[in-house]
């Protein structure tokens, strides 16, 4: 399920749910993600939300961030992977609480600290690149890659959503809203196929 944003013309930030599909991003979503800049974020304190039927859980490893980039002129693409953890910290999902719905699980993830300073140079070399160019240019994607149930997986469509925290005293940004994971996986032509926890 994708949906991208332009950050700063270098950057793309595309949120991706399992499979892909269509995404149903909140029109009131789309100014506050036209203002994020990803050469200015604090991986440190940046944070991915993610509402799922109680059904379902993450195992440590599943959510991941893939940020791509590429260089004007080259051929060659840089992919760096970062698998996210999740925080349970109260004050974490304190201000996911708005979301809070009956029959559903809400998780906050979070870039490793060890990862942070991948990040900053991933950053400055982007940065480096628009006062010397060659210009660096590229793509930050958050998939779920895996899951598992805890139960047995209700009929009907699994609705899910995705959020994004930008920087610390932020709220949320609604990335996905109720999006059908049994719908898009359907669409793939594939079943939903998930091992106990």
């Amino acid at each position: 399920m994708p949906i991208s944003l332009v950050i700063p013309r270098v950057f793309m930030l595309l949120a991706l749910l399992a499979l892909g599909g269509c995404l149903s991003t909140p029109l009131s979503s789309l100014p506050k993600l036209a203002r994020l800049n990803f050469l200015t974020m604090d991986f440190a304190e940046v944070r991915a939300g993610l509402r799922q039927p109680s059904a379902l859980a993450l195992r440590p490893g599943d959510f991941v961030m893939t940020v791509k980039t590429k260089t004007d002129g080259s051929s060659d693409e840089t992919v760096d992977r970062f698998v996210l953890l999740e925080t349970t910290e109260p004050a974490e999902l304190q201000s996911l609480a708005t979301e809070v719905k009956s029959g559903f699980a809400l998780s906050a993830w979070r870039v490793a600290p060890t990862d942070v300073p991948r990040l900053a140079a991933i950053q400055e070399r982007t940065r480096a690149s628009l006062q010397h160019g060659p210009r660096v240019r590229g793509s930050i994607e958050i998939t779920v890659t895996g899951g598992c149930t805890r139960e047995t997986i209700p009929a009907g469509p699994l609705a899910v959503s995705t959020y994004l925290k930008p920087a610390r005293g932020e709220g949320f940004i609604t990335l996905s809203a109720n999006a059908d994971l049994r719908g898009m996986i359907a669409a793939k032509r594939q079943q939903v196929s998930l091992p106990r926890c």
